[in-house]
């Protein structure tokens, strides 16, 4: 989305942006961010990041767990899902102390994986993207202490519902994939995320 640090300090003022999201991923592809005030988006962060601690996610030992986050200017997005104003980037984690690439991170892995493909002469780049897929329930229970352990999980539209309201419209097991309505109770609930992913 930007090129240089002034272009996206300008989006921030004029857009009246209220907070800065700084997003990276773990060692399994979970994300995790943490926010700054946009008062705090300054031309030194691009220098000196932004410290967290990356044994808690499980990218350090707790001996040696510090880290800092600089954001990839290319990867700012404004996050629909806040209430408040928030440009949000996808960040390059660092060590701390040396301010050397942590070479870790799935995000520098793929960096340094289409590098390598380049050097090979293969191809000239590597794309990389995820299958989205996600679901939707009614609710979700778990339990787990150290003598048992359960979960339970309600879907309106699973046939084991099927003797709630007997309409005989319910869904199989493994028989959701791209199913139709009326089968597909929550169309109207997908056609409001599918335009917020465009914003």
């Amino acid at each position: 989305m930007f090129q240089t640090f002034e272009q996206a300090q300008k989006y921030v003022k004029d857009y009246h942006i209220e907070i800065v999201d700084l997003k990276f991923c773990d060692l399994w592809g979970r994300w995790h961010h943490l926010s700054i005030p946009a008062g705090q988006f300054e031309p030194g962060l691009m220098d000196t990041g932004i410290g967290f601690d990356g044994s808690a996610v499980g990218l350090k030992s707790v001996k040696a767990g510090d880290m800092v986050l600089i954001p990839d200017l290319a990867t700012g997005f404004i996050d629909p899902f806040w209430d408040s104003p928030t440009l949000s980037f996808i960040c390059t984690t660092f060590e701390a102390d040396t301010h050397a690439i942590f070479a870790n991170d799935p995000r520098n892995l793929a960096i340094r994986a289409e590098s390598h493909l380049k050097s090979t002469g293969y191809a000239d780049e590597s794309r990389w993207g995820p299958e989205y897929e996600f679901y939707i329930f009614d609710s979700v229970t778990y339990e787990s202490g150290v003598n048992r352990a359960s979960y339970q999980i309600s879907c309106r539209e699973a046939d084991w519902n099927s003797a709630a309201s007997g309409h005989g419209r319910y869904i199989p097991l493994h028989g959701g994939y791209h199913a139709i309505p009326p089968k597909d109770q929550l169309f109207n609930l997908r056609s409001e995320i599918t335009p917020t992913s465009k914003r």
